[in-house]
């Protein structure tokens, strides 16, 4: 049994900064700042991480608990919903479709997300592209600020469900940025880097992927290749 966790943004679709706009509104709305992720870098960070990074650099708060990011986050998720209906750029990146409806079919793959996201966010991204229905689990960003943690509990969930653990050498994490690389390298786990995103299949390569494609359009096959016939 294989397992694959992909990561959301800029690996399976691209939403056309929605989150980013959906964020922004909600720091608006609650603390009268604008333009609150102008100069927050959000590729590969958790949804907690990044509204913590806002609090210190934007709000000037260092006091930073759960409850001040939740009030946060409940109010990104309600616009973000918004953002995501309005968006006249998203789409879901090429190839990606073909080769979900491939592992789906599969009696020895098993599927899920490995995202920064909350589930939440997560979902509601993935809904326009209806991607949610190739994904019964996964580990996000409400489950753990830190990559890593819920990397590995995308993983517990997946054993949960199919009643054994799968061995860490057939456990791959898939993402567009470095971050996702050290995380599921910090896991234990196989990494293939997608340069679908900001960073180039040499940034992947040189943060440590097992396996790099530019684009699950043109690298599909060796896709398949690398994580299913070793």
């Amino acid at each position: 049994m294989k397992l694959l966790l992909f990561d959301v943004d800029a690996t399976l679709i691209l939403t056309g900064g929605a989150g980013l706009r959906a964020l922004d509104r909600a720091i608006e709305k609650l603390f009268n700042v604008a333009h609150a992720m102008d100069g927050v870098a959000p590729h590969g960070k958790t949804d907690p991480a990044i509204i913590r990074e806002i609090f210190h650099k934007k709000l000037n708060r260092q006091d930073v608990n759960e409850t001040m990011i939740s009030t946060v986050l409940e109010s990104y998720v309600e616009f973000l919903q918004d953002e995501i209906n309005r968006s006249n750029t998203y789409h879901v990146l090429p190839g990606i479709s073909h080769i979900l409806e491939n592992l789906k079919s599969r009696s020895d793959v098993f599927l899920g997300l490995a995202t920064g996201n909350v589930e939440t966010g997560a979902r509601i991204k993935l809904k326009r592209g209806d991607l949610n229905r190739f994904f019964e689990f996964g580990g996000y960003g409400s489950d753990s600020e830190d990559r890593a943690a819920l990397v590995r509990r995308a993983a517990e969930k997946a054993a949960s469900k199919t009643g054994m653990a799968i061995e860490n050498a057939n456990t791959f994490v898939i993402g567009d940025t470095p971050r996702d690389i050290d995380a599921g390298r910090d896991a234990g786990f196989r990494t293939v880097g997608v340069a679908t995103g900001q960073f180039s299949v040499e940034q992947l390569r040189s943060a440590g992927a097992d396996f790099t494609i530019r684009n699950f359009d043109e690298g599909g096959d060796y896709f398949l290749r690398s994580t299913l016939m070793e």
